[in-house]
């Protein structure tokens, strides 16, 4: 029971810790000559940020050094009318905003922003461990592949903490996805076990 209690506690600090994260150091503007001022703060090693058309086309993409902060002005007069998701891929965590242009007016909604957090894996021989944090208790599923593509296991859960340790012991030895979809994201992890 103090074990478990432990983990729980070490859980909710997990959870708190990426919480206190959450608001990613991004601010977006837009100015009267259709341009978006991008700026990061508390850039971290690697980070991507990088611009999508509505057909998921890169408009745009920068790995972010590892500065204090980044600052970039978008020009989007030559762009065609339509929905741009501008996306902060982080090493823990995804953020996406959504930026309409409608002939001269560019605007950013603001309801359309989305914070998700990124599985975390730790394989330690034929065990795979996985930790996700699930503020909202959405449903979350989690499947295996071999490497042919064939499925090997699957699972759901809607705990806010998912932690699941996947036991490769009684299958072959090789290359096995992990596939983890969440409400708004997929997630897919190539794992060598055995």
């Amino acid at each position: 029971m103090k074990t478990a209690f432990r983990k729980l506690i070490v859980a909710l600090v997990f959870v708190a810790s990426f919480a206190a994260n959450a608001s990613d150091g991004l601010d977006l503007k837009v100015n009267e000559k259709q341009n978006l001022i991008v700026e990061v703060k508390g850039i971290e090693q690697g980070a991507i940020l990088s611009i999508l058309g509505e057909n998921e086309e890169i408009v745009f993409k920068d790995r972010l050094s590892n500065d204090d902060s980044y600052s970039k002005i978008f020009d989007f007069n030559s762009l065609e009318d339509g929905r741009y998701t501008l996306v902060l891929d982080k090493e823990f965590s995804i953020s996406t905003s959504i930026i309409s242009k409608n002939g001269e007016i560019l605007s950013i909604d603001k309801n359309a922003y989305r914070f998700d957090f990124k599985p975390l894996y730790r394989i330690s021989g034929d065990i795979v461990s996985i930790c996700l944090a699930n503020p909202e208790e959405n449903k979350v599923e989690i499947e295996i592949f071999d490497k042919f593509g064939v499925p090997v296991g699957k699972l759901k859960t809607k705990d806010l903490v998912v932690k699941r340790k996947l036991d490769f012991s009684n299958v072959p030895a090789g290359s096995y996805i992990v596939k983890i979809k969440t409400k708004t994201n997929t997630f897919s992890k190539s794992v060598n076990v055995g």
